[in-house]
């Protein structure tokens, strides 16, 4: 993937319309070694708000509560524009895609005339590989962005991608934590993987459905005795089944109260798991509610947010017919006084006789005076295909129409919700005890243990007994059966095989695959390290656990150091190791965007920074930089490496800054 547009329009300190062309030709990147975009400008003039704007396009409110949201967000609109009258602001990102798509992503902000956020809108625009017409969509169902979009970039996996760069010592800070592990699973392909295996189980599973169901061409005589027979095995699955279930109801009352007895605990003695308790009882509860609040509001109004369009064409139409024979009945009755006159009129004696065209005329222009005079209102002639009672029109314009939109947001309520009460599940038992709860815990674990041998019993004759009961359907429906639908049971039987061999293999596969790329991160890590390390022969041994996917260094006496205790300018060299070794482990073609890379950092990690680590780093690496920054080794490096070079400057007077061409002494050289 890779960045081609970011545009604003009066968004923040950026007045009017602006945009920044991010894109970097394939030519430039693979031939000519230019992979890097410029962005400089002093303290205030904008470079943060470039990261954080593309941050939140792709990943919206993710990590921030609403307060935060509100503070971030509440005065977003230039102020230059909005004193001239403007009332929204927006930004716009546009990507291409590893398939070639092109995707506009469009955030925009309205405010009322207080300068007041009223609300947001989100828009997707997708250009198709090869062609010219555009589709446009507006996003309603967040969530269901999110997990698109995380497909693209997971979540978790930004801060090695976008991060400010006098922040990366974070990224080593947060080993050990499940979105670290869950962020660096996902960039070195290991899901893809765990997505192969699940999809081989389930075409396993597949096969074994339809074996379930093949059967051989045997004669009536021996389908019946066979249809005998099953009938015996059933009955004695059943019994084995409702036996096994017993089992199932008493371990799961078992686990039921166990628990129970570590949460009365822990409520008694923890305040801080009795607060999560609390919460997750009362999004339960909110859960239910809304479930039931959505289920009734669908019931009763599904009819009528299906055909709400059709409903409000209908009665529009009814309408339109109803006023216009109003309309004829009024000017009939206006017209009446006229056509009397008339009628006398004309049976006067006239000499010469009127032609029956000349009386056609003179009724003609007469009704026109007369409704001229008398503002009577020409009826207008349309149609009526509609043959209904008062009562029945009374009824149908009537008819209340709900909108879709109430749907969504239940949909989307209760999406968020589940996500909720499943995040605060995990919270109650990853928090930390005040009490000791091990006996429990075990309990609970060795119950949940057994419960599992006994579902897996179950479910294994829960599948025998569904064979059986298909088979018996076949038996049963015999001549169906024998019309040319059944499956060839040894094709079958060789297919189940070869898929069984494979997901073998492939579990063998990810086993080693997984060593593989920990040591390939592992080595990767150590070469960058020992290059922009200035203490070359500190570090004895390098690790990367496998289980928690972290490093850990030792010294030459084989101590383990700690990262947390290292300078701020050391550890911004661990982390931006550990991203490059993720980066070159990666399936994913991700752009980087990083702020102030170099601020902290002294000349000797700052030159081998330049040299060594961002010309490599990927095929486009987006840099944002202060004077503070600018050495006269850095534009050398960076004019050879870099395509394009851009300017902030922020106009103290007219208080917006305007994006140019040049960079720093680049604009002199």
């Amino acid at each position: 993937m890779l960045l081609k547009k970011l545009t604003f329009d009066n968004y923040k300190t950026y007045y009017g319309v602006q945009e920044v062309d991010l894109y970097i030709p394939e030519k430039e990147r693979k031939e000519n070694g230019k992979n890097i975009i410029l962005l400089g400008g002093l303290n205030g003039a904008g470079k943060t708000t470039i990261l954080k704007a593309i941050l939140y396009i792709l990943f919206g409110k993710r990590g921030m509560s609403e307060v935060e949201y509100k503070r971030l967000f509440s005065n977003v609109i230039n102020n230059t524009f909005y004193n001239e009258g403007g009332k929204s602001c927006s930004v716009s990102l546009s990507l291409e895609l590893d398939s070639g798509e092109e995707w506009t992503l469009k955030v925009k902000w309205y405010f009322d005339h207080l300068k007041r956020l009223t609300h947001e809108e989100r828009s997707l625009d997708v250009k198709k590989t090869g062609s010219f017409a555009t589709k446009h969509a507006r996003i309603d169902n967040i969530e269901v962005y999110n997990r698109y979009i995380d497909k693209i970039i997971p979540y978790h996996a930004a801060p090695f991608f976008i991060f400010d760069g006098e922040e990366i010592k974070d990224i080593i800070l947060r080993q050990n934590s499940h979105e670290m592990k869950e962020a660096i699973h996902k960039i070195t392909g290991m899901e893809s993987y765990k997505l192969l295996l699940n999809d081989l189980k389930s075409m396993r599973t597949s096969i074994q459905n339809q074996l379930a169901r093949s059967t051989s061409r045997a004669s009536i005589k021996n389908d019946e005795a066979e249809l005998q027979e099953l009938n015996e095995s059933i009955s004695k699955f059943e019994d084995r089944k409702n036996l096994i279930s017993q089992k199932k109801q008493q371990y799961e009352k078992l686990i039921i109260e166990a628990k129970k007895e570590r949460n009365d605990k822990l409520i008694h003695n923890s305040k801080s798991r009795e607060a999560v308790l609390k919460k997750q009882t009362k999004v339960a509860t909110e859960l239910e509610l809304v479930n039931k609040d959505f289920a009734s509001f669908y019931s009763e109004n599904v009819i009528t947010i299906i055909l709400g369009e059709k409903l409000h064409n209908l009665k529009t139409k009814l309408k339109e017919e109803n006023q216009n024979a109003h309309n004829k009945i009024i000017q009939k009755a206006s017209l009446t006084p006229y056509r009397n006159f008339m009628d006398q009129l004309l049976k006067m004696n006239i000499h010469p006789p009127l032609t029956e065209e000349q009386v056609m005329q003179i009724n003609g222009l007469g009704e026109e005076i007369w409704k001229k005079e008398n503002a009577i209102k020409s009826s207008i002639d349309t149609e009526e295909i509609h043959d209904i009672s008062n009562k029945e029109y009374s009824f149908l314009t009537s008819i209340p129409i709900k909108d879709k939109q109430q749907v969504i947001q239940f949909l989307n309520r209760i999406e968020k919700l589940s996500q909720e009460f499943n995040e605060l599940d995990n919270e109650i038992r990853n928090a930390p005890d005040t009490v000791n709860i091990e006996e429990e815990n075990n309990k609970i674990d060795l119950l949940t243990k057994s419960y599992g041998e006994i579902d897996s019993k179950y479910k294994s004759v829960m599948l025998r007994l569904n064979k059986l009961n298909d088979q018996r359907t076949n038996l049963k429906n015999k001549f169906t059966r024998l019309s040319g639908q059944d499956e060839n049971t040894e094709e079958l039987q060789e297919r189940y095989k070869n898929v069984d061999k494979t997901i073998a293999a492939m579990e063998e596969y990810v086993t080693e695959v997984t060593k593989m790329k920990a040591e390939f991160i592992r080595a990767e890590f150590a070469k960058m390290l020992k290059i922009l390390f200035r203490k070359q022969d500190e570090f004895g041994k390098i690790e990367f656990d496998i289980n928690t996917y972290s490093i850990r260094l030792y010294s030459d006496l084989m101590q383990e150091i700690s990262i947390q205790e290292r300078s701020a300018g050391e550890m911004q060299m661990i982390s931006s190791s550990l991203i490059w070794a993720l980066t070159k482990a990666s399936d994913l073609s991700l752009p980087m965007v990083i702020d102030t890379p170099l601020g902290r950092l002294d000349s000797y990690h700052r030159n081998h920074l330049i040299n060594h680590y961002y010309k490599e780093l990927g095929e486009q690496v987006i840099i944002l930089s202060t004077d503070t920054e600018i050495t006269e080794d850095y534009i050398k490096i960076m004019q050879d490496a870099s395509y394009r070079q851009y300017m902030l400057d922020y106009d103290e007077n007219k208080k917006y800054t305007i994006i140019r061409d040049g960079y720093f002494d680049f604009v002199r050289l």
